[in-house]
């Protein structure tokens, strides 16, 4: 199977994609390479984003200019340049690239392994650690189209192609476990509920 023809059947959430993926001779390989793009695609297209509403707040400050005393007003605008200043200092370089790819993959990990163990105590199901992580990457395909945020000059376009891709990536997440793993919709929220509470727990540390 070609990766054009993988990737558009994740896209149209294919009923047997994972399935057939999981049998597919260096689907773990390939669907590693999709993660680190994807991921490293999100951070570009991040960083970019908050460099953009920072612009954005920078310019448009003075329209609320009159919600505040002139010293209010002096100490925000002091903190919005001091963070701005300290954010665009900070230069996307193949250190931070490699350290977001790090990040991301330890807090997928623990999440995938979470989800492993229910899937196989709580939901009696005989789970591979190999296939978990294959759905894991290949559901994160979506986020290939973050790369047009990239490109975008505006805020709103760019925060819409980083959000909807990453939302599709979880559902077509979902639609893996479901199909590989033959789980009702109840079961597969529970999954869903774990892993984003996981990594909203997980990140900020």
């Amino acid at each position: 199977m070609s990766e054009r023809k993988i990737l558009s059947k994740i896209l149209r959430l294919d009923k047997s994609i994972y399935s057939d993926l999981i049998n597919l001779d260096n689907s773990l390989q390939k669907g590693i390479l999709i993660y680190i793009t994807v991921t490293s695609l999100n951070t570009l297209s991040q960083t970019r984003f908050f460099g953009s509403l920072l612009d954005f707040i920078e310019t448009n400050l003075v329209l609320i200019k009159n919600e505040f005393s002139d010293d209010e007003f002096q100490i925000i605008q002091a903190l919005v340049d001091d963070y701005a200043d300290i954010f665009r200092q900070q230069e996307v370089t193949l250190t931070l690239l490699f350290s977001s790819v790090f990040t991301a993959t330890i807090i997928s990990l623990i999440g995938l392994s979470i989800c492993y163990l229910i899937l196989k105590f709580l939901l009696s199901k005989d789970p591979k650690p190999s296939d978990l992580i294959i759905i894991s990457c290949f559901s994160s395909a979506p986020g290939l189209l973050v790369f047009f945020a990239l490109i975008s000059s505006n805020i709103v376009v760019q925060f819409l192609l980083i959000m909807i891709p990453s939302i599709y990536a979880l559902i077509a997440f979902a639609s893996g476990l479901k199909q590989v793993y033959l789980l009702r919709n109840i079961e597969v929220v529970l999954l869903l509920v774990t892993l984003i509470f996981s990594g909203a727990i997980l990140g900020p540390m």
